[in-house]
């Protein structure tokens, strides 16, 4: 997962939900069946763009393979939750499927987060895998946080990580194994949550990820050699990617650097700067 800059909502956009807003909040005074429009779906391109075309939970390709779904980070309708003690509850991706089998949720309420249902800050592209078949209406948060139904007024302490808005940088949760596996950094509780909401380490994944995985890893071990300034050059720009935020599954490649050489993403491209500066250094890969 990779943290993104957020898209701004579109001028007129409060002023064309008003009204399906208006109609939630009447059915929720007369206990009515709630409606929800999907005029969210209006806006697919502006996430499809923010995002760079790639799911904002697993980090894979959607605009131009696969029609993606406009997700509700907050469930809008009804909320479960998954045993986090009970990994047989959790599911399992059927053998080159992208079905899952053996996911048993429990239903913590069939109201959800209806005012969030038109809040643009609620919104965020997801592939269809992994939100009609992973997360769907979960939303994890902290033990003992939790109003059945949800409550505007109950500050939630959430566990799932958001690419947009959450203050919980994902790249300090998630870890990556040169298999392309992944899982909770220093046993992180939004790392945990993550990873089984969205099924973040199914197998189809990891062989996604494998190959930058591995090649990541192995570039980052490279530097403990005895190299020369021209070979840490082209090994820091191998691992820096070539526009970084819309290569696929960069985020994963930002944790790896950040957490095996302690040192922040940012200072990556500073050394870069650095050594291409110096006269005696070409920029040119092919030299090196």
């Amino acid at each position: 997962m990779h943290k993104l800059t957020a898209p701004t909502p579109p001028a007129g956009f409060a002023l064309k939900v008003n009204a399906a807003v208006t109609a939630l909040q009447a059915g929720v005074v007369s206990g009515t069946t709630l409606v929800f429009p999907d005029l969210w779906k209006n806006y697919k391109e502006t996430f499809i763009k923010a995002q760079h075309g790639k799911c904002g939970f697993c980090e894979g390709p959607v605009w131009g393979l696969q029609y993606g779904d406009v997700e509700h980070f907050r469930p809008k309708a009804a909320v479960s939750e998954l045993n986090p003690l009970n990994p047989a509850t959790w599911g399992a991706e059927l053998p080159w499927s992208s079905r899952v089998k053996g996911r048993k949720p429990t239903l913590v309420s069939t109201q959800g987060y209806w005012w969030e249902c038109y809040r643009w800050e609620n919104y965020l592209l997801a592939c269809q895998v992994c939100n009609q078949q992973w997360k769907k209406n979960l939303f994890p948060v902290a033990a003992n946080n939790r109003l059945s139904p949800p409550a505007a007024a109950n500050a939630e302490h959430e566990l799932l990580l958001n690419a947009f808005y959450d203050h919980e940088h994902p790249g300090k949760h998630l870890a990556y194994g040169r298999l392309g596996e992944i899982m909770p950094f220093d046993n992180s509780p939004y790392g945990k949550a993550t990873i089984q909401t969205c099924g973040l380490d199914r197998p189809s994944l990891r062989q996604a990820r494998f190959k930058l995985a591995s090649t990541t890893h192995e570039r980052i071990e490279e530097l403990a050699n005895d190299i020369t300034e021209r070979e840490l050059l082209w090994i820091l720009k191998a691992v820096s990617l070539d526009g970084e935020e819309k290569q696929w599954y960069c985020g994963m490649v930002r944790a790896i650097f950040e957490q095996r050489t302690g040192q922040v993403w940012a200072g990556l491209q500073e050394m870069i700067d650095k050594l291409e500066r110096k006269p005696d250094l070409s920029t040119r890969l092919c030299d090196c």
